[in-house]
């Protein structure tokens, strides 16, 4: 896993510039649970009678940057039980520095973060990192989901003539808004978090030595979304979606690059009616 740019640091910019027009939910509540092998995690819940949804953040982020900062949580928590994970390695879960402690098992951490919450099957949306981990549940736990939401990424194509026909249709330019924050965060001018550098690494070599394994979409029957930005390559990351994906949606947020397509509320519109469409709880 190649490390981008912090998300942490750019969603700690864009807060202020979220649309704030949702309706404010029940308070959440923050709580922990030890993994099987033994990492405590801290995740956050927005208690609610609907149908649970679980939200991945990405790499470097947390839960509140990914979730709770552009609105995303609130506006889904109007109608849905909501749980938010701090993936290990990250927020105020613990951060191990060993790679063998990452890969396969922050898959197991959704699984057994389900079963500690009593959920048999939920909508799982991941932005970046999240939506990675999202795409390789879909065969190693296919029957705990409800939908599937792949977010700021999507399914690689193993064909090559068909991947750089793809690419060839990604359109070329960037947000001017990503620009000048990417120009805040070099300048030094954003307060943000410290991350936890040795953790990070050994989450990237972790996840690289592990696999992940290749994704296989022949099997599955349920509702999938994919969400990216304009210029954040959303055809090259959705050609086998389209094509393999019997129930299959992608939204591509106009003017956005991977960064600010979190807090455009075209991001959070298109992940709660894809959720609102497809409820079946």
């Amino acid at each position: 896993m190649s490390r981008p740019t912090p998300l942490i640091l750019a969603l700690a910019a864009l807060t202020a510039c979220a649309d704030s027009s949702a309706a404010t939910p029940a308070e959440p509540v923050d709580a922990r649970f030890v993994a099987s092998d033994g990492i405590d995690l801290h995740y956050v819940e927005y208690p609610g009678d609907g149908s649970p949804v679980v939200l991945l953040h990405g790499y470097t982020s947390t839960a509140d940057a990914t979730w709770q900062a552009p609105g995303i949580a609130q506006a889904l928590a109007e109608n849905h039980r909501v749980i938010l994970l701090d993936q290990r390695g990250h927020g105020d879960s613990d951060k191990p520095h060993d790679p063998a402690a990452y890969g396969g098992r922050m898959l197991t951490d959704i699984v057994e973060l389900m079963d500690h919450l009593d959920i048999d099957r939920a909508h799982i949306a991941g932005y970046s990192m999240g939506g990675n981990i999202t795409a390789v549940l879909l065969n190693a736990a296919p029957e705990r989901f409800i939908t599937a939401s792949l977010c700021g990424t999507g399914v690689a194509e193993a064909d090559e003539a068909l991947r750089t026909a793809a690419e060839a249709l990604d359109p070329v330019g960037v947000d001017p808004e990503e620009i000048e924050l990417l120009k805040m965060i070099e300048e030094g001018k954003i307060d943000a978090p410290v991350l936890d550098d040795a953790a990070m690494e050994a989450l990237a070599v972790g996840w690289g030595q592990w696999g992940p394994p290749p994704v296989d979409l022949t099997d599955i029957e349920f509702p999938v979304l994919a969400v990216n930005g304009e210029f954040d390559r959303p055809y090259s990351k959705t050609v086998r979606m389209v094509r393999e994906l019997p129930q299959f949606v992608s939204s591509v947020i106009p003017g956005r690059g991977h960064i600010t397509t979190l807090i455009d509320p075209g991001f959070r519109d298109a992940l709660v009616d894809f959720i609102e469409a497809h409820d079946d709880e």
